[in-house]
């Protein structure tokens, strides 16, 4: 047995002689293998090698095979740059994976020294700017904030356009659950964390992200948003010993940008009694006659001295924090295992905020024999946030702040040490700083096992079965406030609640391949598979506010308590026939269930067809030329959409109530409809992928359309129908575009290298019809979304300037509206034609109108990264653009309405007219502000030390790294990227109190030992 066995080892390089670390070494047909160290080194042990080949990958290289001749060797590998990296295997399924050459269809891969250079927290920051056709947002500049991702647009009315997130073959939530927010009425909004909060970066090997719903048609009713395929770091065979590997960051977080605010001494009296006036708005005035305030009249000129304060000083700190991460791989030729834990702690630019994350990962694998593998893995991550109200509310700090007059000294405490009150109805912003208590704790857990078998030569059968499971805990404490008059809105005598929410999911996966070569140049590969996804969310609440002496409420709150359960099952089959290895036509089908819809109409079938063609194949292409590869590819595929309705959606709502002194079912307001369809994505998307000047340059693009039908969304009924809404399928919707890619490699040189790369995309979507007209979704603080037929998902609709037929502000005069002179007006008119409508003075007449002023929509994203490498010194930089987006800033005009705010000064000064703002005040158009921006997003200087301390510390880099740290833009407030309406599909770019995003400053060092 012995004399059978044959040992390989040896080197991977790459051709300029740099080791590749992490070159995946593969016994083809087999199980055997693994992976090469910080240096490129390995070593398998092979049984039987005689006419045995070895397969060795690394991504962005050209994949080789060597044929092994049975007897002990040491090799030296030198795989080639592959700028298209048409060779690569990606995964695209749980376990399935497929040449990228032979996918008709695009996909974008990320790598782990990408993911982490920037020391990211979270996964989904670490993409921002790196994936074309993606619009990653940071909704909010909360240490536990959430993100939102959108591939190739939005995709639905009601639901989520997030994609589905699939980590090792486990389908992993990303929900957002309201937690520490049961007392803000959201509507529509989603706030809070979501779940991708809890992974670890630095855990992670790649991510391969699917944009459309043909690449991500294998998933059927879950992909139609696209799919995010993680993989994490895997064990391997190292010559050294156990790879130890440890890096510890310390980070500064701090405002990036402060408010201009009123900082002049003085402030318009408003009522006849001066001593009241610094009290209240002055965009008020005062009636002599009956003594009550009024709007946009009489308003007074005088002025009076005070002190203005700026509150930022008082609310905002700098935060600091720390991420430290140690990982430990080894293995051998049939078994290796992968072990990490880390720690992150990070604080808020809000005072008394934190985000705390432990983590830890394990990953096993063991070829059995040739023909059997099996593997296992365990992720557990802890989390705990310290929360204060962000966006959407008039108690969070910045929005405390944005509606207190900055006349008082918010400082100022009694004889008890309790702060006193501000203007009255308002919450001193310290109270929330320094009282309130919000919190919110999360344990997750991602196990996952995995089997492989090869009975016979060139057939495989993958078993996965993954759960994903988390228990997600929130606490709010609001005391009672130590001075009188606080808004009873705002919990003027304290709230309490309790919230959680207990999630698991659990998925079975089960695919078969077989291979088959029916002659040198034709061959046919063949997937067939099963899965079944089952998910139940239990969701439980109390609340109360008016709390006594020992804070318990005196008011009790209802919370409907959740409990809901969706089944999701399907099989598919996909057949790749491949010729001369330059031409290749996939077609798949997948029929998929689920019990969130009728019998009837649960089964729906999603095609998918895809073409690619290798022209760099042919005999007459001249691969030595200026284009060495170039390739043509065209798919189209189906994929559906299910969360836009809840398990239990299509049925109606009915309570019990005593009738005659029996116990009835009445029929609520919402009515059922079990002819409910799933929403479904058509997709046809054709690019192409070409290399230049010996892959030092590759260009990817890629046109697309989408045609999304049966979109849902909760329809207002006529009373006369006996409800007042039904969830119904209501229309179509369209996104058009187009994505580019390009990398060019300017400089390559022994000592020097430097690369570019560029990545460009633009969307456009469009509402092509509604059944029933406009559809409207509950408001954020005035901003009204619309869905209306030829407008793009989501444009803001509301009240707008009055102009002439220059396009000139028509400013008030003569006319009875009750606006001061001289100040912009809001525009009036016919409400049944929308004509507006002058008076014999050329004033605006008649009943307000309103128009689409906005939209939320970019009209295209732009990334450009570059690294430079100069012998042990490395320089990366990644800057992204988003232009041509509209950002609803309700808190644009909340500082203006309460006097601190810029504007406001320049009434004072005499910049603007007396009664600018009050003119302004009722004017939704006036709080559409540009939200384009060019921001730097990652920068980070390196220097690797190599090995110091005789060798005991190997690879020993030190980085120095911002994020966030430049924003050009002509946004009026904080942030042009935010949202108060969190991870809602269609409350988009809207600023009402969020806490804006911070600037980054980290110094890490890693090093291997």
């Amino acid at each position: 047995m012995l004399a059978q066995t044959t040992v390989v080892s040896g080197t991977v390089n790459a051709s300029d002689g740099v080791p590749l670390p992490g070159a995946s070494i593969i016994v083809k047909g087999t199980a055997i293998g693994g992976v090469s160290d910080f240096d490129g080194n390995f070593s398998l042990s092979i049984p039987n090698a005689t006419a045995t080949t070895l397969v060795v990958s690394y991504i962005g290289y050209k994949s080789k095979e060597i044929a092994l001749k049975g007897l002990n060797q040491n090799l030296i590998i030198v795989l080639t740059e592959d700028a298209n990296s048409l060779d690569e295997v990606v995964i695209v399924g749980s376990s399935v994976s497929q040449s990228r050459k032979k996918l008709g269809n695009a996909i974008t891969t990320v790598k782990s020294v990408a993911l982490v250079k920037a020391a990211p927290v979270n996964i989904t920051s670490s993409l921002q700017g790196k994936v074309p056709g993606a619009q990653i947002t940071q909704n909010s500049g909360d240490p536990s904030g959430g993100f939102s991702i959108r591939l190739r647009g939005p995709s639905t009315i009601k639901g989520s356009s997030e994609p589905l997130y699939v980590i090792d073959g486990v389908i992993t939530s990303n929900l957002t659950t309201n937690v520490t927010n049961l007392n803000v009425s959201a509507g529509d909004a989603q706030p809070g964390q979501n779940r991708m909060v809890d992974i670890n970066p630095n855990d992670i090997e790649n991510i391969n992200i699917l944009n459309g719903a043909a690449a991500a048609a294998i998933y059927g009713s879950r992909a139609s948003n696209g799919v995010v395929v993680i993989t994490t770091k895997k064990g391997g065979n190292f010559e050294d010993g156990p790879e130890l590997f440890y890096k510890s960051t310390f980070s500064v977080n701090t405002l990036r940008k402060k408010l201009d605010l009123n900082l002049q001494g003085e402030q318009f009296e408003t009522v006849a009694n001066s001593a009241l006036s610094g009290r209240l708005w002055p965009i008020f005035g005062f009636d002599p006659g009956t003594g009550e305030l009024t709007t946009y009249s009489n308003l007074s000129t005088n002025k009076f001295d005070v002190t203005r304060y700026d509150y930022q000083d008082e609310i905002f700190q700098t935060g600091i924090g720390t991420d430290n991460y140690f990982s430990m791989r080894d293995g051998n030729d049939t078994m290796n295992y992968s072990a990490s834990v880390g720690y992150l702690s990070n604080e808020g630019i809000i005072k008394n905020t934190e985000f705390n994350r432990f983590s830890a990962r394990v990953n096993f694998n063991h070829a059995v024999t040739d023909w059997l593998s099996y593997g296992v893995g365990l992720y557990y991550a802890n989390s705990r946030s310290d929360e204060k109200p962000d966006g959407n509310v008039f108690w969070s700090p910045i929005n405390a702040m944005n509606i207190t007059n900055n006349i008082y000294d918010i400082t100022q405490r009694d004889s008890n040490g309790n702060l006193l009150a501000v203007e009255p109805t308002r919450v001193n912003p310290l109270s929330i700083i320094e009282t309130f208590d919000i919190t919110q704790n999360v344990n997750h857990f991602i196990p996952n096992a995995h089997v492989k078998i090869t009975p016979f030569e060139n057939f495989t059968i993958d078993q996965i079965i993954g759960i994903d499971t988390y228990n997600q805990k929130g606490d709010i404490y609001i005391p009672s406030y130590p001075y009188a008059d606080v808004n009873p809105a705002y919990f003027d005598q304290g709230f309490i609640s309790t919230a959680e929410a207990k999630v698991f999911n659990w998925n079975y996966d089960i695919n078969a391949t077989y291979d088959f070569d029916f002659n040198e140049k034709l061959n046919s590969n063949t997937t067939a598979g099963y899965s079944f996804q089952a998910s139940k969310l239990e969701f439980d609440a109390t609340q109360g506010r008016d709390l006594d002496a020992n804070n318990i409420p005196t008011v009790d709150l209802q919370t409907q308590p959740i409990d809901t359960n969706l089944d999701i099952f399907g099989f598919y089959l996909q057949e790749t026939v491949s010729y001369d290895d330059k031409l290749f036509l996939t077609v798949a089908g997948r029929v998929d269930g689920a019990t969130n819809f009728d019998k009837d109409n649960r089964f729906n079938f999603y095609p998918k067809v895809s073409g690619s063609y290798v022209l760099s194949r042919e005999p007459f292409w001249n691969t030595e030329g200026a284009v060495n590869s170039a390739r043509l590819r065209l798919s189209y595929g189906e994929a559906g959409n299910l969360t836009a309705i809840s398990p239990y959606e299509r049925f109606g709502s009915y309570s019990s109530n005593d009738f005659l002194g029996e116990t009835t079912l009445a029929q609520n307001s919402r009515l059922g409809n079990e002819n409910l369809k799933p929403e479904r994505t058509k997709e046809f998307e054709v690019g192409t992928d070409l290399s230049f000047f010996n892959n030092r340059a590759s260009v990817l693009f890629t046109f697309y359309r989408q045609n999304i039908e049966d979109l849902i969304v909760s329809r207002i009924l006529s009373p006369s129908i006996g409800g007042s809404t039904r969830t119904e399928n209501v229309g179509t919707m369209r996104n058009n575009g187009i994505e580019f890619y390009t990398s060019i490699t300017p400089i390559k040189t022994d000592h020097l290298q430097w690369d570019l790369n560029f990545n460009f995309s633009s969307n456009k979507n469009k509402v092509l019809s509604t059944i029933g007209g406009d559809i409207t979704v509950a408001s954020v603080t005035g901003a009204t979304p619309i869905v209306r037929e030829g407008e793009a998902l989501g444009v803001f609709y509301g009240t707008y300037y009055a102009k002439d037929e220059s396009g000139n502000l028509i400013l008030s005069g003569t006319s009875t509206t009750g606006a001061p002179e001289g100040v912009p007006q809001v525009e009036r008119g016919d409400l049944a034609t929308g004509v507006a409508q002058r008076d014999a003075n050329g004033q605006p007449t008649g009943e307000v109108l309103r128009k689409v002023i906005g939209d939320p929509n970019p009209d295209y994203i732009l990334g450009i990264g570059t690294d430079l490498t100069y012998k042990q010194f490395s320089f990366s930089m990644l800057w992204e653009s988003v232009q041509g987006s509209d950002v609803f800033d309700a808190d644009k005009r909340t500082r203006q309405g309460v006097g601190l705010g810029s504007l406001a000064q320049q009434e004072l000064s005499g910049e603007l007219p007396r009664g600018y703002i009050a003119g302004i005040y009722p004017i939704e158009e006036f709080r559409i502000e540009d939200g384009s921006f060019v921001k730097l997003r990652e920068v980070s200087i390196s220097y690797d030390l190599g090995s110091i301390l005789n060798d005991s510390l190997k690879n020993v880099k030190v980085s120095l790294i911002g994020r966030n740290l430049i924003s050009i833009d002509n946004f009026f407030s904080y942030d042009p990227e935010t949202n108060a309406g969190g991870q809602s599909n269609l409350l988009r770019s809207v600023n009402f109190g969020n806490v804006p995003i911070p600037s980054t400053f980290s110094l890490s060092l890693s090093t291997n030992f």
